[in-house]
């Protein structure tokens, strides 16, 4: 592993080319926010609790999340009915989130992606590209997991 202190010009590139898609997705964001009252984190929690209910633990995992900062997503989620949370009879420290039909109908109302100009791009695509842009996408985001993972094990230590 490079030290972070020299930044490669290869890894200059790729940060500067992903500052660059990130922009592009701002304007969604801001229609998400506009049509729905969401934000791309309550987005990902809503789209991953659509394949069913998961402890709170497990879905900070799964969206790469700190426990506590999907905790304040579940508070806001919650408050508007979206989601709900249930504690485990047998071990009260268990919380199993469950999406509500209020978040399955806040999904629904959401212009689809691909009615953007980035879906739009993208489904100009050919499926070799496809496929090369979703395994990097993946990989980066498995990568960046990985690392705040190594990074909040040290801040435990």
């Amino acid at each position: 592993m490079k030290s972070s202190t020299t930044l490669d010009p290869g890894v200059k590139r790729a940060l500067l080319a992903y500052l660059d898609a990130l922009a592009l997705a701002e304007p969604f964001q801001t229609q998400l926010w506009e049509s729905a009252g969401l934000t791309l984190a309550q987005l990902a929690v809503l789209r991953q609790l659509r394949q069913g209910s998961l402890s709170a633990s497990r879905l900070a995992q799964a969206i790469g999340r700190s426990s506590a900062s999907v905790t304040r997503l579940l508070d806001r989620l919650e408050e508007r009915k979206m989601v709900s949370r249930h504690r485990d009879g047998e071990d009260r420290r268990c919380v199993e989130v469950r999406l509500e039909d209020e978040g399955l109908r806040a999904m629904g109302e959401i212009r689809p992606l691909s009615d953007t100009a980035l879906g739009q791009a993208i489904n100009r695509m050919s499926e070799n590209e496809l496929e090369a842009l979703e395994a990097s996408l993946r990989l980066l985001v498995d990568r960046t997991r990985e690392q705040a993972g190594e990074v909040e094990e040290v801040k435990q230590r």
